[in-house]
């Protein structure tokens, strides 16, 4: 029980101690294991973060693909020239010919009307352009890697769930043995409350097995507590309200499932894990830019059509002067790249060296994915091993119990053995729901590191 007290102690930090208030008022939810990790995989923090990463990616995807959209713009711009605007004229332009004239002579003139309205609407879009079609390739597979990416925490989310489940039931099975072990002495103290009156015991047997009594009980307070951290515990992994009661409906027997062959000696299956997916489409990723930008050395088209229609008169509001005058433009820009100063070169090396480093992070991976899958199933193993054999030491501590109360109950026993045998027993309690503890969190650790 140190391990599940040290966890529990460890959530102290999080959980405000008023998280106990008004439990007493509300009815407890009961929630099995896949029910727990159910309702944490659609409430917790880290979930909802993930769904405003993918709206985000995706608006990231509307907003690239914008760009080869044609567009369509309206303008409408009026002036109005307080003074209108005054070109110079050389006179001789003005006199006939062979009359002499003075070249720095003048005719001032003024062209125009005071009031000029002009709209406009325009109509653009990309022609051509291959680095835009493969961004807008890339931009779709940044969703797919948002997406990878939240699978992660998903998964690291339902251990934790599980893990922190597993631990209420231990914690409660420990307080059920003690409970238990309660009842047996109180029963045992009654009976040689009555050998004392009739003179059968000393006192020090009495007072021996009230000691004893009077430490369960106040393990049995502490027990109490470390089944309440527990559930705290569960329900912030949950993100359940830590003011409302719970209560597990599943059971240690039910989900103690044992690791099949597979799962100890088949292949490592590396594709099961989800960072292993994300390291692949990171890769697909950088390969999409690397393209991209070697596009960049490519021709882009655009085109776009314009048309005017301008209102140029001194009474803007005069019906008889003339009306709108248009102005219609057809066009087309075609973009060579010629020299950019080595800017796509670099990205290009920026982006191959980017590959690189993810074919190591993916080996990386792999090697140390087999390392721990390793660890879990030796661990695993250990566990096992040794559950089963603190098992059978329970067996045993509870047969030489049972045997030190007969002997004692027919005067051949002291009561120093049967104090003796109920320690022991104890103590292979303890011992035996460590290892129980360590045994579940092993097959815990086995199906993370297998990627179940």
């Amino acid at each position: 029980m140190k391990k599940i007290l040290q966890m529990c102690l460890l959530f102290l930090g999080l959980v405000p101690a008023v998280s106990s208030l008004a439990q007493e008022d509300t009815e407890a939810e009961l929630f099995t294991l896949e029910e727990a990790i159910s309702y944490a995989t659609s409430n917790h923090t880290s979930v909802q973060k993930i769904k405003y990463d993918l709206e985000y990616s995706r608006a990231q995807l509307k907003e690239y693909t914008a760009v080869g959209i044609p567009k369509v713009t309206a303008k409408l711009d009026y002036n109005y020239f307080i003074h209108l605007p005054t070109s110079l004229i050389p006179a001789s332009a003005f006199a006939p010919p062979g009359t002499p004239v003075d070249e720095n002579e003048y005719i001032e003139a003024q062209f125009g009307t005071r009031n000029q309205l002009t709209a406009d609407v325009t109509l653009s879009t990309l022609v051509f352009n291959t680095s835009y079609f493969i961004g807008l390739k890339a931009s779709q597979s940044l969703i797919e890697l948002t997406r990878k990416q939240g699978n992660i925490t998903i998964q690291e989310l339902k251990y934790n769930v599980r893990n922190a489940y597993l631990t209420v039931l231990i914690a409660a099975e420990n307080k059920e043995i003690l409970e238990k072990n309660i009842e047996n002495l109180k029963k045992t103290l009654r009976e040689t409350q009555d050998f004392y009156e009739n003179g059968l015991v000393e006192l020090l047997d009495v007072d021996r097995l009230k000691l004893s009594l009077a430490n369960l009980e106040a393990e049995l307070g502490v027990v109490n507590r470390q089944v309440e951290l527990a559930r705290n515990v569960l329900k912030f992994q949950m993100n359940y309200p830590l003011e409302n009661p719970i209560e597990l409906s599943d059971n240690l027997e039910k989900l103690m499932i044992i690791a099949d062959e597979e799962d100890l000696d088949g292949k490592i299956p590396f594709g099961s894990r989800p960072e292993l997916a994300v390291l692949k489409q990171s890769k697909y990723l950088n390969e999409l830019n690397l393209k991209r930008y070697k596009m960049n050395y490519v021709p882009s088209l655009s085109a776009f059509i314009s048309h005017q229609q301008t209102l140029q008169r001194n009474n803007l509001f005069d019906g008889k002067a003339p009306g709108f005058f248009p102005t219609t433009v057809l066009g087309f820009s075609l973009n060579i790249p010629i020299f950019d100063g080595l800017d796509s070169k670099a990205k290009v090396e920026m982006t191959e060296i980017d590959i690189k480093r993810i074919n190591l992070q993916m080996t990386e991976f792999k090697n140390g994915m087999s390392s721990q899958v390793y660890n879990a199933r030796t661990n695993y193993r250990n566990a096992q091993e040794r559950f089963d054999n603190q098992k059978k030491s329970l067996d045993l501590a509870e047969r030489i119990l049972n045997t030190t109360k007969i002997k004692y109950n027919e005067g051949v026993g002291s009561s120093l053995e049967l104090v003796q045998a109920e320690r022991d027993l104890y103590t292979t309690q303890a011992n035996y729901i460590n290892a129980l503890y360590d045994f579940v969190v092993a097959k815990t650790s086995l199906d993370q590191a297998l990627g179940k």
